[in-house]
């Protein structure tokens, strides 16, 4: 991977389970709710989390995060320097 994925990974289906879990993109209520708050690292971080979890090409949940992630990999901020993904 080239760079930091930051762009927002809500695929606008909304639903979350008893755990907080949204069950479209993975995400948790704290994390839906503070996206804008947090750091390029973080969100990274958060992206890492949900492709292992919830892009599953099986499903069409699933199916509109990997689309989400390619959309989010074209516009990945470049790496500060020292920096790997």
């Amino acid at each position: 991977m080239s760079g930091l994925l930051t762009k927002n990974p809500c695929v606008d289906i909304c639903d979350f389970d008893k755990k907080k879990i949204c069950k479209a993109c993975g995400r948790t209520k704290a994390e839906e709710k503070g996206w804008k708050k947090l750091s390029p690292q973080e969100k990274h971080a958060v992206w890492l989390r949900i492709l292992e979890t919830h892009a599953k090409p099986d499903s069409k949940k699933g199916r509109k995060l990997i689309a989400r992630h390619e959309h989010a990999k074209a516009r990945a901020k470049p790496l500060p320097d020292g920096e790997a993904a």
